[in-house]
């Protein structure tokens, strides 16, 4: 939905800048994800066992270790990001720059939420999750059109997908607290 609103209210080339952030923050991604497969199966499996405080350990453990490592990759391309667009393109379409930043960051707001997720997942119960959190997640589109269309710059959409992503974290948090008993404070304090 992102790219077609930017591409309505900005035209190709910014579409195109868009298009290069995600591209690179896929690239970042890849590495949480390879961390996250080697955890996921160990939350499924000490949730299935019954040891819920082994799987919330996890879930905080892992939601910090894929924030950091995250946050390792992204943050020199944060501030570096208008030179190695520069070494990796020719011509840099304009709004790049801003682009990568933006989506470095929603990725790291994100990277918090996928052990919950599994998690979530785990326990069966996951059509109220999903009509939760889907349903807050398809925010995003209506809440960036009015902001575009009230003359906001294209990077608003992640702007927007970013707070929503904060959003979702908490009610994955109250949906996983309810689920699993899991402890909201202590998740708070340590990731």
């Amino acid at each position: 939905g992102g790219n077609i609103l930017v591409n309505i209210f900005s035209g190709p080339a910014v579409n195109a800048a868009r298009g290069v952030a995600v591209q690179l923050n896929g690239a970042v991604q890849g590495f949480v994800t390879n961390f996250m497969t080697a955890v996921n199966p160990q939350i499924t499996k000490s949730y299935a066992a019954g040891d819920k405080e082994y799987m919330f350990s996890l879930i905080r453990k892992s939601s910090r270790m894929s924030f950091y490592l995250l946050f390792l990759i992204a943050l020199p391309i944060i501030f570096n990001a208008d030179y190695l667009l520069g070494i990796w393109l020719k011509e840099v379409p304009a709004h790049s720059s801003s682009f990568v930043i933006l989506f470095l960051i929603f990725a790291l707001s994100e990277s918090m939420s996928n052990p919950m997720i599994t998690a979530m997942l785990a326990t069966g119960n996951i059509r109220n999750y999903q009509l939760v959190v889907g349903g807050i997640q398809l925010l995003n589109i209506p809440v960036s059109y009015v902001l575009l269309k009230l003359g906001a710059v294209p990077e608003v959409t992640v702007i927007v997908a970013i707070v929503i992503s904060q959003i979702c974290l908490f009610a994955r948090l109250a949906m996983l607290s309810e689920a699993t008993g899991f402890p909201v404070l202590k998740f708070l304090e340590d990731v």
